[in-house]
Formats: structure tokens, sequence, C-alpha cells
């Protein structure tokens, strides 16, 4: 055996002269070598178990097929993360409020309408049934100055389409933007949701602005609450505002209410 595995003549006549003892030692490190590559082999042959077969059959499936499961399942999340935004959206609320301009503490202004407010109106409603629209900004476009951004361009839009579809029953603003849409009578005339008694009472802080008609009318109330004051910059005078085609008028008049009860009216207007 050992003599067959040379592979030249040279090994043959090195193999002749080896002595019997030499070539008895070589034929059992052979047969040891040999022994050893035949238990490999039977050991490489072992049958698989179910466990590796399954596994196999897995990976087999998903190198071949692995889009064909992949690009439906992400459909489907598509489709139900969709769907459940539209319904969030699309369902009846009981208020419907827009933060224009705010810069700092939108969190704790959010926090203030979803718990105080909600306790304040004595009805069974949550921050849930009430519909926040923030980062929204709607620069002076009466300053002169039309160099206005892209982003800053799409949340006007965005805030108009809103106000025109009924999505907006109050809104926390900053006069020019009450005065752009009391020109066009988008604004509502305060005294459609307050008595004269009420407006009589609050007349240090309401705000006058020009309608289609050139009529001074009041539309809005100077708030400076606490919560909306650090929501705005310092020198900002905020006010609050309802337009004519809000769909919850008498919650907004309410979360008017709650805002006077907590301001001071302690500031110059500004007309």
């Amino acid at each position: 055996m050992a003599k067959d595995n040379l592979n030249n003549k040279d090994n043959e006549e090195n193999y002749d002269s080896l002595t019997d003892a030499e070539k008895l030692l070589l034929a059992k490190e052979e047969r040891v070598f040999g022994k050893e590559e035949e238990e490999e082999e039977i050991e490489d042959e072992k049958p698989e178990t179910a466990i590796q077969k399954a596994k196999k059959k897995v990976g087999f499936f998903f190198d071949y097929y692995k889009w064909f499961v992949i690009i439906p399942a992400i459909i489907i999340v598509i489709a139900v993360v969709l769907i459940t935004s539209y319904l969030s959206e699309s369902r009846e609320r009981a208020l419907e409020l827009s933060i224009v301009n705010a810069k700092y503490d939108i969190p704790e202004l959010i926090y203030a309408v979803e718990n105080d407010y909600t306790k304040y109106t004595g009805e069974d409603i949550t921050g849930k049934d009430i519909r926040i629209e923030i980062d929204i900004q709607y620069p002076d476009t009466a300053s002169g100055d039309g160099n206005f951004s892209q982003s800053e361009i799409v949340s006007m839009q965005k805030f108009n389409a809103s106000v025109i579809a009924g999505r907006v029953d109050v809104a926390l603003s900053e006069n020019w933007v009450i005065n752009d849409y009391s020109i066009t009578d988008a604004t509502l005339d305060l005294r459609e949701i307050f008595d004269e008694e009420f407006l009589k009472e609050h007349e240090d802080v309401l705000y006058y602005a020009v309608n289609s008609e050139g009529e001074k009318i009041p539309v809005a109330f100077y708030i400076d609450a606490q919560v909306v004051k650090d929501s705005y910059e310092d020198e900002a005078k905020p006010l609050v505002v309802s337009f004519d085609t809000a769909k919850h008028k008498k919650e907004a008049a309410l979360f008017m209410e709650w805002l006077l009860d907590q301001s001071t009216g302690t500031f110059e207007k500004e007309q």
C-alpha cells in the first residue's frame, strides 16, 4: 500500500532503500492516515437532521422568493398606516385649533389645551377630541418683503386650505394674519357668538379688523395668558380668532372664554 502511494521513480528507489523496519513503520502511518480520511468522509456523509433540512428549505425559499414576501408586506404596512391616519384625521372632533407663528414651548401649550381646557369645558371630552395643528408659519404679507421661503409659502397654503375646508375652529395668531382674512370676510364677527355684555366686558382686549366693505368689526381677542405668551416671542401680541367656516363655533367661543379667564389684559393693544 505504501509503495503504491509513491509518486515517481525517485520515490520508488527511496522506498526500496528502506529497511524492513522502516517500510513497516511507513505502512503503518499510511494506514492510520487513510483511516482518518475514511472517518472524515463518513462524518461528512452523515444524514441531515429534520431541523437542518427545515433550515435549508427556509433558506432556499427566502433566497428565491424573498421579494415576493417583502414587497406585499411593505404594501400592507403602508396601507394600514394610511388608513389609520385617514380615519384619525377624518373623524369628528370637538374642537380644531391652529397655532400660528408660535416659536417656543408649544408642548406646554398643547398640554394645557388637552388637559386644562378639557376640564374647563365640563364636558366628556379628552385631548384626543381636539385636533391641534402646529408649526404653521405665516409671515407678514404687508411688510413689503415678498421674499418668502418655500416652506413659508407651503405653510400659508396649508393653513388657507384648512380654513376654507372648515378645519380651523379657532386659531392663535398675530394681527397681520387676521387682517389678511378679515378683508375677505373670512374671519368670524364675534358678535355672532358673544352677546353685547360679554364684548363690552372685554372691550379692552378686543381686536377690530376691516372687512370687505371697509367696516371695522370685532374679530379677535388679545391673549396674554402665560401659557400662550411663553409660546411666542417677547414682542409678539398673540390673538385668538375664529372663522366664518368654523364647524364648532360654540366650542370656539368656549375656548376663547378659557383663554380670557387666564389673561390679565395688561398690555398695549395694536390696531
